[in-house]
């Protein structure tokens, strides 16, 4: 501490830390990277390099995590530079980045030329030390700190967290800190949704995925990260696409696999749909198998059928003798199984529909009807329908639907004696 005295009546008392001079100095680049900063500025002005901020170089994924990326992955072709050009740029800026290590400087200029050029090359580890040749009072290398903070590269803080945050970290920070309340996540929802915050579009996902009603439901998000699916990762658009088939029909589900799948797994996926729902021909040694059962013997194809985990695709008269004979705890078990490996197939949820008509819950038969696509349509299907409304009502719906049936095959005695015992008990 140095403290200066002047010869007038009341002393004056400077105080100065000892290094003062030695930081005073720091805060200004040598005049290397000043030449360097000037030749890019002057070479490059109006790219990416000059206005890429940090915050916009984060986003949340489907998991409520947030991980870096960036916003332009080919920056040089995108903002025209050419092969000589570029060479160029990196040695300037190889240059200017040696410059930099082991000094602190306080040019916020300058601190976005370098963080636009590494963000854009995915540099983060070099990026971490840029951020660190910058002092901690510097309000534009603070950014580039809550920027690694968010990604977990680096441990909070209150010196680059306390203010100036942007209300995309806003969110991000709450999130990290304690979970957003309903309020907040409401407000989460509406930003994503009106596209005034897209990057937090899989933090929106996290907090809404198994909200199925109401105006701010699932289905809504799922039309927006599905336009936007090549931005996430492999991870997640599996993930998504497993989720995504549970709640949409077939043609929503092929034009997304179409859209993040190579080409020969979209074909792999076409054949394996066809398989689920019925639509693709039996393998020749299975037809062969069942044609030479017994007269047919149901029985016989469902030993068969089970073998090649497909007994799932009998008709729903045919599963209901066999819940109705010695088979019935096979046929169970074997429900179970396919419950897991095949959701999203038509025929799947036409078998756990039958099912729960088996066990009278007549209420969730019909909810499950919209998810068995055409095959609701189909005589057996319209029939169980016609028997569940008859048996819990609304009585009269359930007899215009047998009424149709017995339009439909006036020869079916069984039809017409059915309508008529319903007809006098209601």
């Amino acid at each position: 501490m140095h403290i200066s005295v002047s010869n007038t009546e009341w002393p004056e008392i400077t105080l100065r830390h000892p290094d003062f001079e030695a930081k005073k100095q720091d805060r200004k680049p040598d005049t290397e990277v000043l030449r360097l900063k000037t030749k890019i500025l002057d070479h490059y002005s109006g790219s990416i390099l000059t206005h890429l901020r940090p915050s916009q170089c984060f986003r949340a994924d489907l998991f409520g995590r947030f991980v870096f990326h960036s916003p332009r992955l080919d920056w040089i072709r995108e903002d025209g530079i050419t092969e000589r050009e570029e060479k160029l740029l990196r040695l300037f800026f190889q240059e200017l980045l040696d410059e930099l290590k082991g000094n602190q400087v306080w040019d916020p200029e300058l601190f976005f030329l370098c963080s636009a050029f590494l963000l854009c090359e995915d540099r983060i580890r070099d990026y971490q030390e840029l951020v660190y040749s910058f002092g901690e009072d510097l309000k534009e290398a603070n950014e580039g700190r809550r920027l690694l903070y968010f990604i977990g590269a680096i441990s909070e803080s209150e010196s680059f967290l306390k203010e100036g945050l942007e209300r995309k970290e806003k969110i991000a920070y709450r999130h990290k800190q304690q979970g957003l309340n309903q309020e907040e996540q409401n407000e989460l929802f509406d930003l994503v949704i009106s596209s005034q915050e897209p990057d937090l579009a899989g933090l929106a996902y996290f907090y809404f995925k198994d909200k199925k009603e109401g105006i701010r439901n699932i289905k809504v998000l799922d039309a927006s990260i599905a336009r936007r699916i090549e931005e996430f990762s492999r991870t997640e658009a599996d993930f998504f696409l497993d989720q995504y088939s549970l709640r949409h029909p077939i043609l929503d589900r092929f034009f997304l696999v179409k859209k993040c799948k190579p080409r020969d797994i979209v074909f792999e996926w076409i054949s394996e749909e066809k398989k689920k729902n019925g639509r693709e021909e039996l393998k020749e040694t299975l037809r062969d198998s069942i044609q030479e059962g017994s007269d047919d013997s149901l029985f016989e194809r469902y030993k068969i059928l089970k073998e090649q985990g497909m007994s799932y695709t009998l008709r729903p008269f045919e599963l209901l003798v066999l819940w109705n004979s010695t088979l019935a705890g096979e046929l169970d078990s074997e429900m179970i199984s396919v419950r897991a490996q095949t959701p999203g197939s038509y025929l799947t949820q036409r078998a756990i529909a039958v099912q729960e008509f088996k066990d009278k819950k007549f209420e969730a038969f019909r909810e499950r009807l919209v998810l068995t696509g055409r095959f609701q349509y189909s005589p057996e299907m319209v029939y169980l329908k016609a028997i569940s409304l008859l048996e819990t009502g609304p009585v009269e719906e359930g007899v215009q639907l047998m009424e149709s049936l017995v339009h439909k095959f006036p020869q079916s005695d069984f039809l017409r004696l059915v309508l008529d015992r319903y007809k006098r008990k209601s």
